[in-house]
C-alpha cells in the first residue's frame, strides 16, 4: 500500500465517527434554543375587558388597557371581552375609535359573555370574528334619550336665546337621535358585510337575539368560549407558544401605582337592590330590562 493511501485510511472518519460528530453539533445546538425559549420573552395574547355599563370612567379603564397593549411589544393580538347592557353614547364612540385604530396594528377578536347589547355590541364591531355563547344577548342597535323639555324665558329666568336653557328642542333632538341610530346601523352594516342577514330596517326595531339567531343572522361569527376567542387571535397572529395577559389588571396596577386611578362611579348606575337607574338628560346606546325612575 502506497503512503498515501495509508495517509487517506488514517483521516478518513468511519460511520460510527461521524454520527459522534454530527451528536457532538446537535446537543449544544437543542440546549442553546431550549435556553434562549425560557430567557427570551413569549409571544402574548391580550385580554381586554368590559363588564360594566360603558361611561366616562370605564371608556377611559377600556383606553388604558388598549395603551397597554399597543406599548407592549410582545402583545401580537387581543381579544375584548364583553359583558355589557351599553351606555353614554360619546364614550362608546371614543372606545369604538381606540379600536379600530388598534385593529390596524393588530388582530382584535370579540368574546360576548353574558350580554353585549347596544353601546357593548357597537364595541363588538370593531373586533373580527366576533364569538358569543349560545344564550347570549346580542343586538339592540339603537339609541335613546329624554328629549328636552319645552322652557321658556320669564320674568325670573332669562336666556340669551330661544334654547339656551335646554340646548336643543323637540324636533332638533329627533333629528339628532335619527342621525346616532343611522350611524349605528351603517356602522353594522359595514363591518359585517356580506356576513349579514338580517335588513338595515330590521335592525333598527332594536331586538336583542340570543347567541344562536345572532350567528343565524350574521350578527356575530362563531359559537364558542373566550378560550376559543384567544386561540383565534393566536392564530391570526402566527402565534404558538404563547402567553396570556390580563391587561384589565395590568391597567388597574399601573393606574393605582401612579395615583390616577379613582372611586367615581356612573351617577346612573343601576341600584344593586332594585336594579333601577335615574338617568339624567342625554343620549343613550343602553338596554336594560330594568329600567327605572326619570331624569
Amino acid at each position: 500500500m502506497s503512503t498515501d493511501q495509508e495517509t487517506s485510511r488514517r483521516f478518513s472518519p468511519t460511520r460510527q465517527g461521524l454520527a459522534s460528530l454530527i451528536l457532538l453539533g446537535i446537543i449544544p445546538l437543542l440546549t442553546g434554543l431550549g435556553l434562549a425559549q425560557l430567557v427570551a420573552p413569549r409571544p402574548t395574547v391580550g385580554l381586554i375587558r368590559l363588564n360594566s355599563d360603558i361611561w366616562s370612567g370605564s371608556a377611559f379603564l377600556l383606553t388604558e388597557q388598549i395603551e397597554e397593549a399597543r406599548r407592549d411589544p410582545r402583545i401580537k393580538a387581543v381579544v375584548l371581552q364583553l359583558n355589557s347592557p351599553g351606555g353614554e353614547v360619546v364614550a362608546t364612540q371614543s372606545v369604538y375609535l381606540e379600536l379600530q385604530r388598534l385593529r390596524r396594528e393588530m388582530p382584535v377578536v370579540g368574546s360576548i359573555d353574558n350580554v353585549a347589547a347596544s353601546g357593548a355590541f357597537y364595541l363588538a364591531m370593531a373586533t373580527d370574528p366576533i364569538y358569543a355563547k349560545p344564550s347570549s344577548v346580542v343586538g339592540n342597535v339603537g339609541v335613546w334619550g329624554f328629549a328636552p323639555p319645552d322652557l321658556g324665558v320669564n320674568d325670573v329666568i332669562l336666556a340669551s336665546g330661544p334654547f339656551k336653557l335646554t340646548a336643543s328642542n323637540q324636533e332638533e333632538f329627533t333629528r339628532e337621535i335619527e342621525g346616532i341610530k343611522q350611524e349605528f346601523v351603517a356602522t353594522v352594516v359595514n363591518q359585517r358585510g356580506e356576513r349579514l342577514h338580517i335588513s338595515p330596517a330590521d335592525l333598527t326595531q332594536g331586538l336583542a337575539y340570543p347567541g344562536r339567531e345572532s350567528l343565524r343572522l350574521g350578527l356575530i361569527d362563531h359559537l364558542g368560549s373566550q378560550t376559543e376567542a384567544i386561540d383565534a387571535a393566536a392564530e391570526r397572529a402566527g402565534l404558538f407558544n404563547y402567553e396570556i395577559v390580563d391587561l384589565e389588571a395590568r391597567a388597574i396596577a399601573r393606574l393605582i401605582a401612579s395615583g390616577l386611578l379613582t372611586q367615581d362611579t356612573w351617577q346612573a348606575a343601576a341600584d344593586p337592590l332594585t336594579g333601577r337607574r335615574v338617568l339624567p338628560p342625554g343620549i343613550y346606546l343602553l338596554y336594560d330590562v330594568r329600567l327605572g325612575g326619570a331624569p
